[in-house]
């Protein structure tokens, strides 16, 4: 089952298709925003934008007041993910759709943060390929922590 949404805005980042869904933590279920990244991407160019926005690697924590990543809810009901250092700023603009309403929600009952996960080599965007792939056994991937500005 495919979960993209159509219309989505991306400035300043890899060639990547977004995919927002929840992830089981031992705290509970958290929204995650994950960026698959175009199997002919690359690999440089996508060190390089981990790296330009601090996304750590899989093994380590990630925390919102930790970077300069931000979301906000707009007021005509899209979603807008912003990463900023010294030097760029990349954007993300999801368009207003009930699930991301719901998606949206399931952040702000979690705290208000959401994690952004950047996924390379995965060969589609279904749940089971992100999943595995995310998995204890899966490959690598870089995340950071976004938190919430009201509008």
């Amino acid at each position: 089952m495919k979960r993209e949404l159509g219309g989505t805005l991306y400035e300043g980042t890899p060639p990547v298709e977004a995919v927002p869904t929840g992830l089981p933590t031992p705290d509970g279920v958290i929204a995650a925003l994950i960026l698959v990244v175009e199997p002919d991407v690359d690999q440089a160019e996508v060190d390089d934008f981990v790296t330009r926005y601090r996304l750590v690697p899989r093994d380590q924590t990630a925390r919102a007041a930790d970077s300069q990543a931000r979301w906000t809810l707009e007021p005509d009901g899209r979603v807008t993910i912003q990463l900023l250092c010294e030097e760029s700023a990349a954007r993300i603009v999801i368009p207003s759709d009930p699930r991301i309403h719901q998606w949206t929600a399931l952040a702000r009952h979690g705290g208000g943060s959401l994690s952004l996960i950047v996924a390379p080599g995965l060969p589609d965007t279904d749940l089971v390929t992100i999943g595995r792939h995310l998995g204890p056994y899966g490959g690598p991937y870089w995340h950071i922590s976004v938190g919430c500005i009201p509008v």
